[in-house]
C-alpha cells in the first residue's frame, strides 16, 4: 500500500514536475484553447499582470500572432487574459481568432513580452518546447519577428505596436508571414 502511494506521487513528480501545478505541457499538441475561466488568474497572475476591472489606456496598440506546428496554423484562441465574463482584463488579451493581441497600459513605461502573453496562456514558450511539444537539436522553436528570425530566447521578444510574429514548430513548407495587414483602429 505504501510502495503504491509513493510510487504514484513519483509518477505525478515525474509527468508534472517538482515545481507546482502541470501546465500544457501535459496536454500534449495543439490546439491549446483559451484558460478556462477558473485558470485565467493564474496564467495572468504567472505573466506578472493584474486582472483590471477597466482598462485605461495610455497605451493600446495590436500585435498579429501566428504559430505553425507541422506545417498548419494553430489558433491563437479568443479570451486569453479575459475572464469568463469579460468583466476582468489583462495588459495583454485576445478578443477572436484572428491572432491579434491587444495591448493596453495605464503606463506608457510598460514592456510587455511575447513570454508573458505564453504565461497567459498557459502555453510553454522555450527553445526546447511549445507547449506539450518538444524539439530536437536539430529543430527548434523557432520565432519570426516581421519576417526575420529572432535568436536567443523566444519569450523574451518585447511586444511593439504592428509587429507580426510567428512562431514555428517544424513548420515545413509554410512561409513564415512578414506582415499583417491590421484592420482599422488597431
Amino acid at each position: 500500500m505504501v510502495v503504491s502511494a509513493v510510487t504514484t506521487v513519483l509518477l505525478v513528480l515525474a509527468i508534472h514536475g517538482s515545481h507546482g501545478p502541470a501546465r500544457l505541457e501535459a496536454r500534449g499538441a495543439p490546439p491549446w484553447p483559451a484558460p478556462a475561466s477558473g485558470q485565467v488568474p493564474a496564467g495572468v497572475h504567472a505573466a506578472g499582470l493584474s486582472l483590471l476591472a477597466t482598462q485605461r489606456a495610455v497605451v493600446r496598440f495590436a500585435v498579429h500572432l501566428d504559430v505553425i506546428v507541422n506545417g498548419a496554423r494553430v489558433t491563437v484562441p479568443a479570451g486569453i487574459g479575459v475572464d469568463a465574463r469579460g468583466h476582468l482584463i489583462a495588459a495583454l488579451y485576445t478578443s477572436d481568432t484572428s491572432g491579434i493581441i491587444h495591448v493596453e497600459s495605464d503606463s506608457d513605461s510598460s514592456v510587455f513580452t511575447l513570454g508573458q502573453f505564453f504565461d497567459e496562456w498557459q502555453v510553454t514558450l522555450t527553445p526546447e518546447h511549445l507547449g506539450g511539444l518538444r524539439t530536437s537539436t536539430y529543430d527548434p522553436v523557432a520565432v519570426y519577428l516581421n519576417g526575420s528570425r529572432v535568436t536567443g530566447q523566444p519569450g523574451s521578444v518585447m511586444l511593439t505596436p504592428h509587429q507580426e510574429i510567428a512562431v514555428t514548430y517544424r513548420p515545413e513548407t509554410v512561409a513564415v508571414p512578414a506582415s499583417y495587414a491590421f484592420p482599422a483602429g488597431t
